[in-house]
């Protein structure tokens, strides 16, 4: 055969089999996108929980704004129903309630009360729809109570006996004949770690290898070349050897080198692996997965067949902002290495608040942000508090969701993240044992859909057995108080149910029984169910730090001041951030709170209630007693207008058109927000809630129904803020333990500005913990100490 030929052959056959291994790769490639893709299909939800403090005297109580995101979008969620159980640090449940969220945001508080005993307490908040997954996608807040009677418990002091060491392979695979980095990790059962402490790697003859130094936390690591003798570790703590055995390393594997806090903006992962794995992969190819839920980047592994190592560095723009998971994954889907990596989010300086002025024992300032139209929370306390730790949104919804336990000491590692809280924080994570998600679940297969997304609660019940042609008749539910009007048909069964009602607590309603066509009152007994209101959590709160075996010999501290108060006095109402002179109504509905709210009076000038609107951050089109309202951004280029759900006195309006002759001398108060998220599939987005004046309303709410009743089960009321009276603000206790004041529920405006007024206690400075987040999922947590004086 000429030489031509040959030359033509063989380049056919190259090219055949870069064509092949090309679809090869991307056939295993798309297998490992599918596994990921269909297992977070569904929406997870992420919630957070910004407390006013996080040490309580339990006379005390716990204020709180929740925040709430779509893991997908990283953009609040339409979430309604949120339940929050306090439990004891043995699982107690001490309280429960049932927390209506709106446009990914809720508030409340938690009374403790007298009677509570010192110690840690947890805050449970979940939904029903987290029920769905195997993992605890629930969210766990830790505060400490103080019983002024029993003192502190002190958690802070080590038990010696309980100290234990745990190693950890870099990627959880540990190689033989190659190097690795093995992470350790030194603490006692409450999770305290002796400061400035170093360890030994240690043969079986006691000769010291290499010595490693922990930081603060408990937290080092050290490179090794694993071989068959028997390491251990070693260090001596209070005349006590403290030993751990190296793990047996294995003959075939490959191991995860990363590194995202030595070049900035760089994350540099290696790939290392030995001869034997090599020739055990003639068949088989290697892939790196580096995902965030349901987003994911897949990379081609080539290991050199000298060094057996591959090197691969991405921009950390590459990746997502938070926590990322790393696998190494085979064609045949077989995970080799994982470990997780945390990728600082963008943070701009983006807060500044000045004192105005003091007026009647207030301090009024003012707030500029740089995120407009912005949902905020804020924190006021003494600038040397004691009372605050660890309770930060970026771990909330950027960490903690992806560990199995929320993230201890995070304040160090976020608030001003250098290089050193980078490392410390890598080393955090390097001891995962083993992810949230696992793989071989994974694979298995995608969670499905058993347990509902609430929206409101269900009120459910039947008709009385007797009453013939029961499909001739309706149910009427009635609350005059919250203006809700509802009617359900009646089945043949006698069944009838009022679905996503949002009632509170102790709601007074009429039920009756009406005859068709005449709509004839049945005298009757009619007492419905409530559902959806208490809903159990499959994966039930369990204490992550062990308790000791001492625990009922721990000490307590009492040579410290605490804040004297005066029992049964509190002061200090919250004021609103509109800063309205009349006292509004209807604030404190359900829903009320999270939109902007007016009370239309004489300083109103505006004719009719359409044009108060359209001044309000909306659009209205009116065309001969035809109205159109729509909302002035839209989700992306080419979408439709969007449009707000309107409601007139809690009444949904079907037909725009009713608010065309609507004056504002008609209207009592207006709640509105142009960006509000609506669980809809309408293409809605906003809300405008109208109130009139009490001579308007219709002549039905005078009448009465046969059965009236309270609903005892429905959602938590709010009630507004009002601080503890302190007998003195000027002691140490008040410095240690005090808040001078909490305020959720603070929107601020499109030029960014909000106020706030705050009670005076003639203190120099206070301390501002500043949380929230936007309507596009933006997110910050700030501090500041602010000049009162």
């Amino acid at each position: 055969m000429p030489l031509k030929k040959h030359l033509s052959l063989f380049f056919l056959l190259t090219a055949l089999g870069t064509l092949c291994a090309q679809n090869n790769a991307t056939d295993d490639k798309a297998k490992i996108a599918s596994v990921l893709e269909n297992y977070f299909d569904l929406e997870r939800e992420a919630i957070h929980l910004h407390l006013d403090k996080s040490t309580f005297i339990n006379n005390e109580a716990v204020w709180y704004q929740g925040y709430i995101i779509n893991r997908k979008t990283n953009k609040p969620y339409f979430t309604t129903n949120v339940f929050m159980v306090l439990y004891d640090e043995n699982g107690n449940p001490v309280s429960e309630k049932l927390q209506y969220a709106s446009n990914g945001i809720f508030f409340g508080k938690i009374e403790l009360g007298p009677k509570l005993k010192s110690g840690l307490y947890y805050i449970q908040a979940y939904t029903n729809w987290m029920n769905n997954f195997s993992e605890n996608e629930s969210t766990v807040t830790k505060i400490h109570v103080i019983n002024p009677n029993e003192g502190l418990k002190n958690y802070a002091k080590i038990n010696a006996e309980t100290l234990t060491l745990k190693l950890t392979p870099e990627g959880n695979s540990y190689v033989l004949g190659i190097p690795n980095q093995m992470a350790i990790q030194l603490q006692d059962c409450r999770g305290n770690a002796p400061e400035n402490t170093e360890v030994q790697l240690q043969n079986d003859k006691n000769e010291i290898l290499k010595t490693i130094k922990l930081n603060k936390f408990g937290y080092g690591k050290f490179e090794i070349i694993p071989t068959q003798d028997n390491l251990k570790i070693s260090l001596s703590f209070k005349d006590k050897i403290i030993e751990k055995r190296l793990p047996s390393p294995e003959a075939i594997g490959c191991i995860l080198d990363i590194n995202n806090f030595t070049v900035e903006g760089k994350t540099i992962i290696k790939i290392r692996s030995n001869q034997n794995t090599v020739s055990s992969l003639v068949s088989n190819t290697l892939y790196l997965a580096v995902h965030q839920d349901q987003k994911y980047s897949l990379y081609d592994i080539a290991l050199n067949p000298t060094t057996h190592e591959a090197e691969i560095v991405l921009n950390n723009t590459e990746l997502f902002e938070g926590i990322n998971t790393v696998r190494i994954i085979d064609s045949h889907l077989k995970q080799w290495a994982e470990r997780l990596i945390y990728i600082t989010p963008k943070r701009d300086t983006s807060f500044s608040v000045a004192k105005n002025k003091n007026a009647e024992g207030k301090i009024k300032l003012v707030g500029y942000s740089a995120y407009q139209n912005s949902s905020l929370s804020i924190s006021v306390l003494p600038e040397e508090t004691k009372s605050y730790h660890n309770n930060s949104i970026i771990a909330g919804l950027t960490v903690n969701p992806y560990l199995t336990a929320a993230l201890e000491n995070a304040s160090y590692y976020l608030n001003n993240p250098g290089r050193l809280q980078r490392y410390e924080l890598d080393l955090v994570l390097l001891h995962q044992e083993k992810t949230k998600y696992d793989w071989e679940t994974m694979k298995i297969g995608a969670p499905k859909t058993h347990y509902s997304f609430d929206v409101g609660i269900t009120l459910k019940g039947k008709i009385d057995e007797s009453i013939s042609k029961k499909t001739y008749h309706k149910a009427k539910l009635v609350s005059f108080k919250d203006f809700i009007m509802m009617q359900s048909d009646i089945t043949e069964l006698g069944e009838y149910h009022f679905d996503h009602i949002l009632l509170a607590d102790s709601t007074y309603v009429s039920m009756s029984l009406q005859k068709l066509p005449d709509f004839e009152s049945i005298k009757t007994e009619i007492r419905p169910q409530v559902i959806g209101r208490k809903r159990s959590f499959n994966k039930p709160f369990k204490n992550t730090l062990s308790l000791c075996a001492d625990e009922e010999n721990i000490e307590y501290i009492t040579d410290f001041d605490l804040p004297k108060l005066s029992a049964g006095i509190i002061q200090l109402e919250e004021v609103k951030v509109q800063n309205k002179k009349r006292k509004l109504t209807y604030e404190n509905r359900i829903g009320n709170g999270n939109l902007r709210s007016y009370k239309i009076d004489e300083s109103v000038h505006f004719r009719d209630i359409l044009s108060f609107i359209e001044m309000n951050g909306f659009t209205v089109i009116r065309n001969r007693g035809d109205v159109q309202i729509y909302s002035k951004i839209r989700s992306s280029l080419n979408a439709a207008q969007s449009t707000p759900e309107v409601y007139i006195d809690e009444r949904k309006v079907l037909s725009l058109d009713e608010l065309d002759m609507m004056s504002s001398d008609e209207v009592d108060e207006v709640y509105l927000d142009p960006y509000a998220i609506v669980a809809s599939m309408n293409n809605n987005q906003g809300v405008i809630k109208i109130y009139r004046k009490t001579n308007t309303k219709n002549s039905y709410i005078q009448k009465t129904d046969p059965n009236s009743f309270y609903i005892k089960d429905g959602f938590a009321r709010y009630f507004d803020f009002h601080n503890v009276d302190y007998s003195n603000t000027q002691s140490v206790g008040f410095e240690n333990f005090g808040l001078i004041h909490w305020i959720p529920k603070i929107k601020s405006e499109d030029n960014g500005q909000f106020y706030f007024e705050i009670g005076n206690y003639n203190l120099k400075t206070g301390k501002f913990i500043i949380e929230g987040m936007t309507a596009e999922g933006q997110f910050f947590h700030e501090e500041r100490v602010i000049d009162l004086q």
